[in-house]
């Protein structure tokens, strides 16, 4: 245990910090990162890349590009300085995923007549980055995803227990997912990166609230809306890659309800939103 914390110290003395991630900078030609959850990220031209998560490629079927429209020139293995700025469009086919999780996120759908039926999910994004100070980068980005149906399809809004899976299947289960957010990045020497970010999201209709398994209808339909705000520290280790642990918080509309007394001694029972709060962890390799 000694000997492996000698070696990643040592390793981890850099003359620059790791750059940001999750910003407008596009890699030089050759350069690739990728994560246990993260993205491969491949660049085969200075203004071009693909990336694609290679655990989910498999069941669901997906590849994003990323454009730069402004990128400064950089040296390989320097950091990126000056205004950034870049696209990104993807497509994405779910239908195989999700129809293997119908037996878990999908209970009553592995005994029922009930199918997801083929879609796909194009998606659009423009990601703006600039600096400050000396190796800080504030990020802000827009993107927007939307279903095309492929045929029938059954599928509805999970309403589930956690946030992140309901924005995950936003687009798929409610037919669109928009984000507008920013995150600054704060490098602390040279094996140190502090990152915030928050996020609003907008999805399509969520569906009602459903009572003891009644559907209410319109009176109390579940809120569109979700934020979410992750504040991650990246820790360097050995030439170009990465340890990144953070939490996530968000909140958003579950149905839930509360009893509230009010003054004259009545009570009611309200519509709360729910708060979720949980742990995140990724190793990334990255190459120049």
């Amino acid at each position: 245990m000694r000997a492996l914390v000698l070696v990643l110290v040592a390793s981890a003395a850099f003359a620059t910090p790791r750059p940001a991630r999750d910003t407008a900078d596009v890699g030089n030609a050759g350069s690739y990162s990728v994560g246990v959850f993260n993205p491969l990220r491949i660049a085969f031209h200075n203004r071009f890349e693909l990336q694609a998560n290679p655990i989910l490629f498999f069941v669901a079927p997906h590849l994003d590009a990323r454009f730069a429209i402004l990128k400064p020139p950089v040296e390989p293995g320097q950091l990126p300085m000056g205004v950034r700025l870049t696209a990104e469009a993807g497509l994405l086919m779910p239908t195989y995923g999700m129809r293997l999780m119908k037996g878990f996120f999908f209970p009553s759908w592995a005994t029922s007549p009930n199918d997801i039926g083929f879609m796909l999910i194009p998606r659009v994004g423009l990601l703006f980055s600039g600096d400050f100070f000396t190796n800080d980068v504030l990020t802000f980005r827009i993107d927007a995803a939307m279903r095309i149906p492929m045929g029938p399809n059954s599928a509805t809004p999970m309403n589930s227990f956690l946030a992140p899976l309901e924005i995950l299947f936003a687009a798929p289960l409610t037919g669109f997912c928009g984000r507008l957010g920013g995150a600054y990045d704060h490098a602390f020497g040279d094996r140190l990166r502090l990152r915030g970010e928050v996020n609003l999201y907008l999805t399509g209709q969520q569906g009602n609230l459903s009572v003891n398994g009644v559907d209410v209808g319109a009176v109390a339909p579940i809120s569109p809306f979700i934020f979410t705000a992750h504040l991650g520290l990246d820790i360097a280790v050995f030439k170009y890659s990465r340890i990144a642990v953070g939490a996530l918080f968000a909140n958003y509309d579950q149905g839930a309800t509360q009893v509230v007394t009010r003054a004259d001694g009545f009570s009611d029972r309200v519509r709360v939103r729910s708060n979720n709060i949980l742990p995140t962890v990724d190793f990334i390799w990255a190459g120049f």
